[in-house]
């Protein structure tokens, strides 16, 4: 038997993860084929099966699922080092990794953010727009700013603000349609990927019969429907009120509500330049409490 390589872990822990050699090489950055030598080598070296290849996707077999529980130890061990490392550092430069939605960056964060740059021009902020949950532990990304009910756990955050959700629509559908009953109207509404989302929840609740004529797993892309007068979108207030050609047809939705969260890791808080970012984040969208909430 061979040493074992901690990259080549690192890409069984990837495609075990995703279920997917495809996604792996994605997210790893590097070729399909890459990704299909690194595993056929460690199992040539190794003289196992890490795999079952089905039609489905990349499933560990029993002898994967064993060493899986040694790679995730060691992973946890090497990111655990990487964050205390990452915390250590006592400059207001470097890189700081942000993730947010799109509706988030660009009806909330975005100005914050330029003027944090602006005072701290030694900084770059690396943004990922991703409406999919990173993992902070994993240092997929340093600080997230997204909405959430509840705080994930093992991680440091603060709710910053309620953020409510309400209908909109274009002026012409809805001179047009506004006599018609709510489930009778032309949906527009979020595909699978966001059905933990208010909106999603909205629709299975109160419409579980509606068959939206546009999906979307992006509220920017109904709101840009909706504008366009295809039919009614549940949305964001902070977002779709300070878009043009929008019309909001009923009050925020109280019981539909969720936060808007800033997250991290304790450990990075360390780090003056991620700790600055995380508090000065806090602070600037307390001052849009009242946009989140649609009072504006």
């Amino acid at each position: 038997m061979h040493k074992i390589n901690w990259q080549d872990l690192h890409y069984i822990l990837v495609v075990s993860r995703l279920g997917s050699v495809s996604a792996a090489a994605r997210e790893l950055g590097v070729t399909h084929s890459t990704v299909l030598r690194r595993i056929n080598q460690m199992e040539e070296r190794q003289g196992l099966r890490l795999f079952d290849r089905l039609r489905t996707g990349y499933v560990l077999s029993q002898e994967g699922k064993h060493l899986l529980q040694a790679a995730q130890s060691i992973e946890e061990t090497v990111t655990g080092l990487e964050r205390r490392m990452a915390g250590a550092e006592l400059q207001l430069e470097g890189t700081i990794r942000v993730t947010t939605t799109d509706s988030v960056l660009l009806s909330l964060c975005g100005a914050h953010i330029a003027k944090f740059q602006k005072t701290y021009p030694a900084i770059t902020i690396e943004l990922t727009i991703t409406a999919s949950i990173l993992s902070l532990s994993r240092r997929d990304a340093d600080v997230a700013i997204r909405p959430s009910r509840f705080e994930p756990e093992r991680l440091t955050g603060e709710r910053v603000s309620d953020f409510y959700f309400a209908h909109y629509a274009g002026p012409d559908y809805w001179a047009a349609n506004a006599h018609k009953p709510m489930a009778e109207q032309a949906w527009l509404g979020p595909n699978d990927s966001m059905s933990g989302s208010p909106a999603g929840r909205w629709m299975r609740a109160e419409l579980p019969d509606a068959k939206p004529i546009l999906e979307a797993d992006s509220f920017l892309a109904l709101g840009d429907a909706a504008r366009r007068n295809l039919g009614v979108a549940l949305l964001p207030c902070a977002q779709a009120d300070a878009m043009a050609d929008l019309v909001r047809i009923t009050e925020p939705l109280e019981e539909y509500t969720t936060g808007i969260w800033v997250l991290t890791h304790h450990d990075l808080l360390r780090a003056p330049r991620i700790s600055a970012f995380y508090h000065f984040m806090i602070e600037a969208l307390k001052t849009d409490e009242r946009k989140m909430k649609g009072q504006v």
